[in-house]
C-alpha cells in the first residue's frame, strides 16, 4: 500500500538534507515553517545538534503571513537575529509552506543582502521529497553562491568582506590566507588536492564514520582531504574549482560533482573509500554465512563498496549475485543490471520472496 510503514520509520525530507549540508560552515539557517520543521530537524534528523552549535531558528510563519507574502516580516525578524549573531551567511530552508505559496527566493536573497550585507543562500527544498535532495541542492547552492569564478555573493564576501563587486586574484586570496586548507594555488609542488562530495551524517552509517573516512583516504595516499560539509571552510568552497579530483560519497553528490566537472573540467570519482580493517571485517561477517545471493539495502554509493568488498573477497565462494536496493536517489551511472529502486516498505519483502536471497 502506498506510504504505509509498519516497521520503518518515516525518512528524512529534503530540508534535512540541507541543513545537513550548511550545518557546520557558522551561518544563520532559518527554516521557512511555523515552527514544526525546525523541530524535527533539531530532534531528530541531525545527530551533530547535541554536540555542536549552529544557528538555526524558525521563521516562525503564521497562516496570514505566509498567505499574504508578508517578506518585509521575515527579513525584519531575521536583521534583529543577525544583532546578537556572528553569522557568515543566512541560509533560506524551504518548507511545504513557500514550496505551495511559491516563495520567490532569489526576490528575497537580493532583499536580505541589500539589507543585511551578509551572503545568502536559498535552498529551495519543498519538504516532500527525500533527504538526498535535499543534500544535492546545498551543495549546489552552496558552490554557486561561494566558488570565487561565479562571483556570487559569498565569494564577494571572502574576498572583500562585503558584498561589493570589487576584483581581487587567487594569489591575492592565497595570501590573505582565505582558500582554506589549499592556501595559495600552485600546483607546481604540491600534493593531490581531493575534494569529497556527498559526505554528511545521514548518510553513513555510524557516529565514527569520519574518521573511518579520514583513514580511508590516507590509506589511498590522500593525506589533506577536503571534506565539503565536515572538515572545510568557506574559503575552502571558494577553491572547488581547483581541486584535482572529486569523490563522490553519495548520490546527493553526484550533481554537484557533474557541475562541476561540466564546467570546470574537476573530475570525478563515485565511490565511497572504506579502511580495510573495516572492509575485511564485514567481509568476514558475510562470507562467513557462505551466501550466493546477497541484498545490501543503504544509500547507493556506499551499498555499491560494500558489493565490491564482497565481490573481491569471494574467489573460495562464488557469488552469483550481489544487488544493490534503496529508497533513495540511484545514478544511472553506477547502477547495475538487478539494482532496484524502492518506492515503498513492502517492495522489499517482495523483492526478498521473489529473488530468494540468502
Amino acid at each position: 500500500m502506498k506510504g504505509l510503514r509498519k516497521y520503518l520509520s518515516p525518512f528524512t525530507p529534503d530540508q534535512s538534507g540541507a541543513v545537513s549540508v550548511l550545518f557546520h560552515y557558522g551561518g544563520m539557517l532559518i527554516i521557512m515553517d511555523a515552527g514544526g520543521c525546525v523541530g524535527n530537524i533539531c530532534g531528530y534528523d541531525e545527530p551533530r545538534w547535541d554536540k555542536k552549535k549552529s544557528a538555526i531558528f524558525s521563521a516562525a510563519l503564521r497562516d496570514l503571513d505566509a498567505i499574504l507574502g508578508r517578506d518585509e516580516l521575515l527579513i525584519q525578524k531575521t536583521k534583529e537575529a543577525l544583532g546578537d549573531i556572528d553569522a557568515k551567511f543566512v541560509g533560506l530552508i524551504g518548507t511545504p509552506v513557500p514550496a505551495v505559496i511559491a516563495t520567490d527566493y532569489r526576490a528575497l536573497k537580493r532583499l536580505m543582502e541589500t539589507d543585511y550585507e551578509v551572503p545568502v543562500v536559498p535552498v529551495e527544498t519543498n519538504g516532500i521529497d527525500m533527504y538526498d535532495e535535499g543534500v544535492s541542492k546545498a551543495f549546489l547552492q552552496i558552490l554557486k553562491n561561494y566558488l570565487y569564478e561565479e562571483g556570487g555573493s559569498g565569494a564577494r564576501f571572502i574576498a572583500n568582506g562585503s558584498l561589493e563587486q570589487k576584483a581581487i586574484s587567487l594569489e591575492e586570496l592565497g595570501k590573505l590566507g582565505k582558500l582554506g586548507k589549499l592556501g595559495k594555488i600552485d600546483k607546481s609542488n604540491a600534493s593531490e588536492r581531493v575534494g569529497v562530495i556527498g559526505f554528511t551524517p545521514l548518510d553513513t552509517p555510524g557516529s565514527g564514520d569520519y574518521e573511518d573516512m579520514v583513514t580511508a583516504l590516507r590509506e589511498q595516499g590522500v593525506d589533506n582531504p577536503v571534506i565539503y560539509g565536515m572538515n572545510d571552510t568557506l574559503g575552502d568552497v571558494a577553491a572547488a574549482a581547483h581541486v584535482d579530483r572529486n569523490i563522490v560519497v553519495s548520490p546527493g553528490g553526484v550533481k554537484p560533482a557533474r557541475w562541476l566537472s561540466d564546467k570546470y573540467g574537476v573530475p570525478y570519482e563515485i565511490c565511497y573509500p572504506l579502511p580495510q580493517d573495516r572492509a575485511d571485517e564485514f567481509s568476514r561477517k558475510v562470507m562467513g554465512h557462505e551466501p550466493r545471493k546477497v541484498l545490501i539495502v543503504h544509500q547507493q554509493v556506499f551499498a555499491n563498496s560494500l558489493r565490491d568488498v564482497l565481490i573481491g573477497t569471494s574467489e573460495d565462494n562464488p557469488l552469483e549475485r550481489v544487488d544493490v536496493a534503496s529508497w533513495f536517489m540511484m545514478s544511472k551511472e553506477v547502477r547495475q543490471e538487478h539494482d532496484i529502486k524502492l518506492n515503498e516498505e513492502d517492495e522489499l519483502m517482495k523483492l526478498v520472496d521473489a529473488e530468494g536471497y540468502d
